[in-house]
């Protein structure tokens, strides 16, 4: 059966190779270092964060996630393995964000949550009342005008008192997302495929989680569960 805690506590121990990839990628673009402010949206128990807070002394971390637990579950790890006090965890709602933040933060970072909303335009515009000069997500792109919503029941994952959790796998279209970042104010928009470099062994029992199946040209697809996963890392500033 799936447990949650496994799921976190095994990115502490092993931060995955899409974060690391991810962040070099906007370190390369100047988003991060400097003294800057970051919030981690979705930051779930804050693994992500934590690494970022550890390799960024002089930048500012908060992650925020709606799960008290994780949040529990995170400062606790924090309090022995945060190396310069530059990162802290906070219970938050993703569509109710904490208004006095409003212009506190330079850049907002979610990592692979953003897929999982019913409609990503929503979740955007709740991102922009806050007033980043940037945000930045690691989702599931298509580089063309179509867009895929791709909702799933996992019965591998009982929650709610439910035999299953109803989830979402969607694909956003790189020309409506620029459109919509466009209107809420952030004029450039840049994004990159993930090419995973290392091979992920396929899960066991056949739950969801990504992994990877070699091509004849020595490229690497990602899977997860029976659809395959085109990961991708994208940025709009001002």
């Amino acid at each position: 059966m799936y447990k949650k805690d496994d799921y976190h506590i095994r990115q502490f121990q092993n931060i995955y190779r899409s974060t690391e990839v991810f962040v070099e990628w906007l370190e390369e673009k100047g988003f991060l270092g400097g003294g800057v402010r970051v919030l981690d949206m979705a930051c779930g128990a804050g693994a992500n964060t934590l690494w970022m807070a550890n390799r960024h002394r002089d930048v500012q971390f908060i992650g925020v996630d709606i799960d008290k637990e994780c949040i529990e579950q995170g400062n606790k790890v924090l309090e022995q393995n945060l190396k310069y006090g530059n990162c802290r965890l906070c219970e938050g709602d993703w569509f109710d964000p904490e208004l006095g933040w409003v212009g506190v933060f330079d850049g907002i970072i979610s990592f692979q949550s953003l897929l999982m909303f019913p409609d990503y335009r929503e979740a955007l515009r709740k991102l922009a009342v806050l007033q980043p000069k940037w945000i930045a997500v690691s989702s599931l792109f298509y580089e063309g005008d179509i867009e895929y919503t791709n909702k799933f029941r996992n019965y591998y994952r009982p929650s709610n008192g439910q035999k299953y959790t109803d989830s979402y796998y969607n694909i956003h279209s790189t020309i409506r997302f620029r459109e919509c970042v466009r209107e809420l104010g952030y004029l450039n928009f840049e994004y990159i495929p993930y090419d995973i470099d290392i091979d992920l062994p396929k899960p066991e029992n056949k739950d969801i989680g990504t992994y990877t199946v070699n091509t004849s040209d020595g490229r690497r697809i990602q899977i997860s569960g029976g659809m395959m996963m085109p990961w991708y890392f994208a940025v709009a500033y001002k």
